[in-house]
């Protein structure tokens, strides 16, 4: 199974972070051998609030792209359900 694109964004940024991974992995807040891991692709993915905490300390962002709508043709509102 491929990567995905935010695992391969968290990645780049590990890379061009000039901090040491153990710095990284302690400001997000997480073990330094699951930062170390997924960084040198020995973890296929991490968990997504593992990835927010390193998101966060990357200073990323996830955000909706331009021009998309929450409840329009790309976001369909859901029938409620009783």
């Amino acid at each position: 199974m491929a990567s995905g694109k935010i695992t391969e964004i968290l990645r780049r940024a590990l890379r061009a972070d000039k901090r040491p991974l153990l710095c990284i992995a302690n400001a997000a807040g997480l073990p330094y051998s699951v930062v170390y891991r997924f960084a040198h692709k020995q973890r296929k993915g991490i968990r997504l609030a593992s990835a927010e905490k390193l998101a966060a300390v990357l200073g990323l962002e996830l955000r909706p792209k331009k021009g998309r709508v929450e409840h329009g043709k790309h976001f369909p509102q859901q029938p409620d359900r009783a």
